[in-house]
């Protein structure tokens, strides 16, 4: 695990650790990922929070204003990160709560490759399936097009690749072919 990814892990688990206490495991979850979310659409405002030449007061008036619809807690978790110079990190928080989140519920984040977008009722079938070898409960499923793939469909659960696409079984064939 790099350092960084360390660093953040031990504060997604504090407050993880947090919202246990308080049960509101899944609010501080749908908080954190509207977060996420505002700081992937704003990058200026990111800029801003990472800026060396604004003071800790400063950045914390800035994430204040911006955040102050945020329940209070996280909006303090906010400042104590920008009070330690870890705002940088809030992101890999947010997605590493998720994990927990997902952990404690027995759900998997999938992403899945096709040529052409899955219907409800084969992301259900690729759920259960999957989620019977993972002895999960269920997948989330994030549906990606490729359409180099020709056919079928490439799976991606966290390290693992289960990929039984035409353009994989054809390079196959020419690997056997020319062997």
């Amino acid at each position: 695990m790099s350092k960084d990814l360390e660093v953040a892990s031990r504060y997604a688990t504090a407050i993880f650790q947090v919202a246990e206490e308080k049960n509101q495991i899944h609010e501080f979850g749908e908080e954190l990922s509207a977060i996420k979310q505002a700081l992937i659409e704003n990058e200026n405002f990111v800029k801003l929070l990472e800026n060396p030449t604004l003071t800790t007061e400063q950045k914390k008036n800035l994430a204040g204003s911006v955040f102050k619809d945020v329940n209070e807690t996280l909006r303090d978790f906010i400042f104590l990160l920008i009070d330690r110079g870890r705002e940088d990190y809030l992101i890999a928080i947010a997605d590493l709560y998720k994990e927990r989140v997902n952990d404690l519920e027995g759900i998997a984040e999938a992403d899945v490759y096709s040529v052409i977008p899955l219907s409800d009722q084969e992301k259900e079938s690729l759920s259960a399936v999957f989620a019977k070898k993972l002895d999960k409960k269920k997948l989330h499923i994030h549906n990606h097009i490729d359409k180099s793939l020709i056919g079928g469909v490439r799976v991606v659960i966290g390290t693992r690749i289960y990929d039984d696409s035409l353009k994989t079984k054809l390079k196959n064939m020419e690997r056997q072919i020319k062997a």
